[in-house]
């Protein structure tokens, strides 16, 4: 009886065995991705070839992790190239657009570094304003630089830190507040401008669209959010293999609106799925600092997060308020030294006086007594 259990128990071990070598070389050959439309295969699979080739037909819309088969990446809308020269009107219409549909934006100033009280000026700051009471959150562009001065010395970086500084500052003073910087790839290799583009953790790099960025890089290391830029067709027609795990697919804003629809609508039937711009914990400080995360926009730790529209009329009116007061409390403060001042000289006078009357008294007294 014994020996017969023996036996039953080797078969029903040697069962075992062969279910979970089967099972194990099955699996070795054949796995499913989280996306049920992508089936990926090894190499010594017989299928391979064939799999490899329809896979070339999908639209993959984010990079494979091959340690976890967990698709992966990030992907922003990005409004490109927005300057006070941009037709406001249209710039107004693309963002209701994208509003219309849903879709969360970074829109990309220029720096402005003079006549910022200009209306030009006001009229541009309003449409950013606009921007971000309305999804958008404001990436301002570096300089245009040359690396030389007109005499042949070489620019100062502490030249160019100010200007930045500058633009940062005359963006916050019309309320608008950029999150980042948009800046080309090859200048955040150079250690002259590291300590300007250290203001922020954020950057979205201008590049080719075949540069191959080495994420191991000490100097890309360095900040939290380093986003490739690519524009929407070479996004749709090449493979995303070549793309960085955070990208920014950019339409430029300065399109005709209904090029600028089409463009959009491209997008929608690609089913391309954007991040929220919100998800991007990002931060520019020079003498302030501007925050931006999930719970909103904030500036020096104050939440500014736009909850409606400001107007020029009524930013304008915000500051006649502001130097109204200061005025009112300037004429206060006027009126108060002029009291302390009146009852000074009065008290002086008083006292002169009783100093005047016991001497007028004492004369009068000796008088008498002579």
């Amino acid at each position: 009886m014994i020996y017969k259990n023996k036996i039953i128990i080797v078969k029903i071990v040697m069962i075992l065995i062969c279910i979970i070598t089967i099972n194990f070389f099955t699996k070795k050959n054949e796995y499913k991705a989280n996306n049920n439309k992508i089936l990926i295969l090894c190499e010594e699979s017989k299928e391979y070839e064939q799999e490899k080739n329809e896979l070339n037909d999908f639209d993959i819309l984010n990079k494979i992790d091959k340690n976890n088969l967990h698709l992966k990446g990030t992907t922003y809308f990005y409004l490109n190239n927005v300057t006070p020269f941009n037709d406001l009107s249209n710039l107004i219409d693309e963002i209701n657009y994208l509003k219309q549909n849903g879709i969360k934006f970074f829109i990309e100033a220029s720096p402005v570094f003079v006549n910022t009280n200009l209306k030009a000026m006001g009229r541009f700051a309003e449409c950013l304003r606009y921007a971000q009471s309305n999804g958008g959150r404001v990436i301002m562009s570096f300089p245009i630089m040359n690396s030389k001065k007109a005499n042949g010395d070489s620019i100062n970086s502490d030249l160019i830190y100010n200007s930045v500084k500058l633009a940062f500052d005359n963006y916050t003073n019309y309320w608008v507040y950029p999150v980042g910087i948009s800046v080309d790839e090859s200048l955040i290799y150079k250690k002259e401008l590291k300590n300007i583009l250290e203001c922020t953790n954020t950057l979205f790099l201008n590049s080719k669209y075949d540069s191959n960025y080495d994420i191991d890089d000490s100097t890309i290391k360095s900040y939290d959010n380093v986003i490739q830029k690519i524009d929407l067709d070479n996004y749709t027609k090449n493979s995303k293999n070549n793309l960085y795990a955070k990208r920014a697919i950019y339409i430029e804003s300065n399109y005709d609106f209904e090029e600028f629809k089409k463009n959009v609508d491209k997008i929608i039937k690609k089913e391309i799925s954007f991040t929220s711009n919100s998800d991007l914990s990002s931060y520019m400080k020079f003498d302030n600092e501007v925050k931006s995360n999930v719970n909103g926009v904030f500036f020096n730790n104050k939440n500014v997060t736009p909850q409606r529209f400001i107007s020029e009329d009524e930013y304008k009116s915000a500051f006649d308020t502001n130097n109204n007061n200061r005025e009112e409390n300037q004429d206060k403060a006027d009126l108060t030294a002029s009291n302390k001042v009146l009852e000074i000289l009065s008290l002086v006078s008083l006292i002169i006086f009783l100093v005047m009357l016991i001497l007028s008294k004492n004369i009068e007294r000796k008088r008498f007594f002579k």
